[in-house]
């Protein structure tokens, strides 16, 4: 089932329904930037697709042919997955606004709502002590708020057109 909520289309959370959905929206402007190619490489892990559905999908969306769905991901996967692409977005991206358009997809594909969207973000701030040195963890978490910000905006202005 799809539907249009503003320029973002919402899909059933199903693997290969997701990852078409971000291939069309990344190629969008008609060229992948590196942190675009980032995310999309990210994300077809975190979805756990098969080793051709990545070239496969991409392949289907330049030609405009249609394909056969991918099995559905439950709930816990959903936020996992969110939360592995998210992370992406902040460490390895120059979090560009078709970088953030392509998470905000993500959120919305998945139903996020803020609380929850807060809640993963907590869950990544505790986990950047463990992980990094505190002098990077804090820019990270500038990163993350201002991340939050952004998204929350996309969000604040597709309910604004609906």
């Amino acid at each position: 089932m799809e539907r249009w909520y503003g320029a973002m289309k919402w899909v059933e959370p199903d693997r290969v329904a997701v990852f078409r959905g971000a291939v069309q929206l990344a190629l969008g402007d008609g060229q992948l930037s590196n942190g675009e190619k980032r995310l999309l490489v990210k994300m077809a892990h975190a979805l756990r697709l098969e080793e051709n559905d990545p070239k496969r999908v991409y392949d289907a969306v330049v030609a405009g042919e249609d394909l056969a769905t991918g099995t559905v991901l439950g709930l816990e996967e959903t936020r996992r997955v969110y939360e592995q692409v998210l992370e992406a977005f902040l460490l390895h991206t120059d979090r560009s606004e078709d970088e953030l358009i392509l998470v905000a997809y993500l959120r919305h594909s998945f139903a996020i709502d803020d609380a929850e969207h807060r809640a993963i973000a907590r869950s990544m701030d505790r986990q950047l002590e463990h992980v990094v040195h505190r002098t990077v963890a804090e820019e990270i978490r500038m990163r993350l708020d201002d991340t939050l910000d952004r998204i929350g905006t996309i969000f604040d202005e597709i309910r604004l057109q609906n």
